[in-house]
């Protein structure tokens, strides 16, 4: 996010005297450049979340754009003098940023990554507990993108998410998404991508398994949905 919060008009989003006008721009990367998970006490979240809900639509109004959201969250905790600690081993996004838990994903053995994703265990491997997918990910022909997802997935009658080989990180050394090109990965790009396509099928299909044994008579199991080749 860095402080690109700072150049907004901050006098008409959070008032004339308040304590965000005062943040330096070092401050307002390393200090309130924050995105999700959030650890926070209630008495402290609970006062950020009133001026947010406050200050969303005053700077939606000047950047109405993706982000605006989470700068109105950054103007509500400046305001308020609440900086954050940043934890960069809770969550990943993209295979691409620095920042963020890959380091402990770059250290999992690539054997049977893909069955480790899946099905994780933090006393075996301590891994970051959340996975943001905000883009697409492709290791060998193995593909996810939540645009791609069809809509009827938590239906009795849809089928699951076909499951990538345990070794696919070993065995695939390019992506090649649907329509897209092939494109050569090495092997941190190659375990990134394979960890995070791995770990969101088994995430949804885990879901999906919980959903249809408790709400379906019969509930398709098959795990035959491939989203590389999926047309809905």
């Amino acid at each position: 996010l860095g402080a690109q919060w700072r150049t907004f008009n901050l006098h008409k989003i959070a008032g004339p005297d308040s304590p965000a006008k005062k943040v330096s721009q070092q401050d307002g990367g390393k200090l309130y450049a924050v995105g999700p998970p959030y650890i926070a006490t209630v008495r402290d979240m609970h006062a950020i979340a009133e001026k947010w809900t406050e200050f969303v639509p005053r700077v939606h109004h000047e950047y109405p754009y993706l982000l605006a959201e989470m700068y109105a969250f950054c103007i509500a905790a400046a305001h308020l003098e609440l900086p954050h600690m940043i934890i960069d081993s809770l969550m990943i996004s993209n295979t691409d940023a620095s920042g963020e838990g890959w380091p402990m994903i770059d250290a999992l053995p690539h054997e049977n990554l893909c069955e480790f994703a899946a099905k994780p265990n933090h006393e075996v491997h301590p891994i970051p507990s959340v996975i943001h997918f905000c883009r697409r990910y492709t290791v060998g022909n193995w593909f996810f993108s939540k645009r791609k997802m069809t809509k009827n997935f938590f239906e009795c009658d849809s089928p699951l998410l076909e499951e990538p080989p345990a070794n696919v990180v070993l065995e695939s050394d390019f992506a090649l998404p649907p329509g897209g090109t092939k494109k050569d990965l090495d092997t941190v790009s190659s375990q990134r991508e394979g960890f995070m396509v791995c770990g969101v099928i088994g995430a949804l299909n885990d879901a999906a398994r919980f959903f249809k044994e408790h709400h379906c008579e019969i509930g398709n199991l098959a795990t035959t949905l491939n989203l590389n080749t999926a047309t809905a």
